[in-house]
């Protein structure tokens, strides 16, 4: 499968015809003449009237932050806040010195 670039101009059997916008990892979001604007898979059936260059970086800033983040929490010394449980609360930590 040939990733198209934006300003390609395709044939959707349900829209009609459109041009792509914008790509990201998994969809194509494409505006159609009828049909304005609408996001499809990019492994939707369509038919390519012209094909750009695919000359964009196809992974979104959401994702690389998403993809930081799970990172970050699976590697870094910071700890997952946990709820104390029920049968702690309303009691007593005390905390005596050695000497």
């Amino acid at each position: 499968m040939r990733l198209l670039g934006i300003g390609s101009r395709i044939n959707h059997p349900d829209y009609g015809k459109g041009v792509v916008t914008n790509v990201t990892s998994k969809h194509y979001w494409v505006t159609f003449i009828d049909n304005g604007l609408e996001t499809i898979n990019l492994d939707s059936e369509f038919d390519v009237i012209e094909a750009a260059d695919d000359d964009v970086d196809t992974v979104s800033f959401f994702e690389v932050e998403r993809s930081l983040v799970d990172i970050l929490k699976k590697w870094s010394d910071v700890t997952e806040l946990v709820p104390i449980a029920d049968k702690w609360k309303g009691g007593k930590l005390i905390l005596e010195p050695g000497d």
